[in-house]
Formats: C-alpha cells, structure tokens, sequence
C-alpha cells in the first residue's frame, strides 16, 4: 500500500536506533511521557479493535449499502482488476476523520475472488487509512494511521477470526492538557499478532487474545527539551472483555475500548 511506503524511513531510524537519550530537563518530569504516550496508544487501539469487529459479515462490496456501528463500512466499492482489491471511496467518520478502505478476498486455495462468500472465503486483508483532527476534552493531534491487516478463519461457518498485520501511525503536535500543557510529534510502527474476535453479532464483541504492540519515536515540542526524542513501546493485551491491558515500560494502564480512556494502575 502506498501509504505505508511514506513511513520507511521513521522504520529503519527506530531499527538503527537513531533516537535521543531519554534524559529529563528541568521544567519536564520523564513519567508523564509514559502517562501522554499512553493516551495515544490507548485512542489507536481502540480504533484498531473498531476495525477488527466491523466486519462480522463482509457485504457484497460491490454493492451500496447502508454505513454500520462505528461507521467503518464504506459503500460503492468497486473491484479494480489490475489491484483484485475491492476499492472504497472515502468518507468522513466524526466530522473530522478521513477514512479509506480497500479489501481483497482469497479462497481456501489461495485465489483470489472478486466478492466476499460467506462460505468459501479463507482470509481476507482490508487495507486502512485514517487521517484527521483527533480531540478529546484533554487531548488533541492530528492523526494519520495506516493499516494492513489480514483477517484469517472465515472458511465455512466459523465462531472466530485471527488477525495479524502492520502499520504506521503519526500523532502531529499532539497536545495534552492533562496537568500541564505537553506537546510532541509521535510516530509509530504497529504489529498485530493473533488477535482473536469472536464473529457474534452485537457491540460486545472484543478480542479475546492477542497482542497489538506499537513503538513509538516520541519528539518534543516546544520546553526546555524542544527537539529531542524517545522510544517506547505500547503493547495492548486482550482478555475478551471491553477492558485490554496496556503495558508501557514498567507501567501499566487499562483501557477501556470503548470510551478508548486509558486508567493508570496502582
């Protein structure tokens, strides 16, 4: 995907470990960057796990219909026979998130078909991306996130469906108000690993294993550390209910995948 392309060069900057020390200034205590990062992380995985639920059904998607929970169906997608990816056009999800997506389906013998077919599709990959203006009451960026993501399980009447893949994230002058006023540029690489989710209808559903593990080049803005940089990596948890853990070097929140609100533990 193209859009992944544009992030190679944050990949190997993390690889080659080419990152600042992580050494606290003055006016800055190191922790609240665990606590700010976390906030981040805990919005992209709630989104993450949105996109791994939408489709317990795939529609025919070629055909129009109506946007469902979460507005994450695209409509008017048309299969492109250079890509055989089924293509979406964009829409817009809470007035201020881009959203595109594309999909391609495979059979038990790897071929590839034009439709999704509640019986005879194996896997399938929906390509994501995500672009906007993210705010909360104490939390704001702008964001881009792209996903690559293969769903595997669905061959015949199935109860479950795996998900791994990648992706690239970057939270531009993003901003928190959460006892101060901190601002940074976060850029990250995601990996999905078997992340389980149940294929019962309803909002309920949330992952019952895996992991969702995301490292993050964190750059400050402005302070007495303007322009340096750390690393750290956010990796989530899943149990099977609306609570995921996430780990953030020695600390620890839970996160709700719903409201996408992270709680630090004792």
């Amino acid at each position: 995907m193209k859009t992944l392309m544009r992030y190679g060069a944050f990949t190997c900057a993390i690889i080659l470990g080419a990152c600042g020390k992580d050494a606290a200034g003055p006016n800055v205590d190191t922790p609240l960057v665990t606590a700010d990062l976390a906030v981040v992380a805990a919005d992209a995985a709630g989104e993450d796990v949105d996109i791994m639920r939408e489709p317990v059904v795939f529609p025919s998607m070629a055909a129009t219909f109506a946007p469902g929970n979460g507005d994450f169906n695209p409509v008017n997608c048309t299969y492109n026979t250079t890509t055989q990816r089924l293509e979406c056009p964009p829409f817009t999800r809470d007035n201020s998130l881009v959203v595109t997506r594309s999909y391609m389906f495979w059979d038990a013998f790897n071929v590839v078909q034009q439709a999704y077919d509640a019986l005879l599709t194996a896997k399938a990959n929906v390509q994501t991306d995500i672009q906007g203006t993210r705010t909360t009451d104490r939390w704001s960026a702008e964001i881009h996130r792209s996903r690559d993501l293969t769903v595997t399980g669905l061959l015949g009447t199935e109860t479950e469906r795996t998900w791994n893949g990648t992706g690239v994230s970057e939270a531009t002058r993003s901003r928190h108000t959460d006892g101060g006023d901190r601002s940074y540029d976060i850029s990250c690489t995601l990996t999905v690993n078997n992340v389980v989710v149940p294929v019962e209808r309803g909002d309920e559903r949330f992952p019952t294993g895996g992991t969702i593990t995301r490292v993050c080049l964190i750059t400050f803005v402005g302070g007495p550390r303007d322009g340096q940089t750390v690393t750290r990596t956010a990796v989530v948890t899943f149990n099977g209910s609306e609570t995921a853990t996430l780990t953030i070097g020695d600390k620890t929140f839970d996160i709700d995948l719903k409201s996408r609100n992270r709680t630090p533990r004792p």
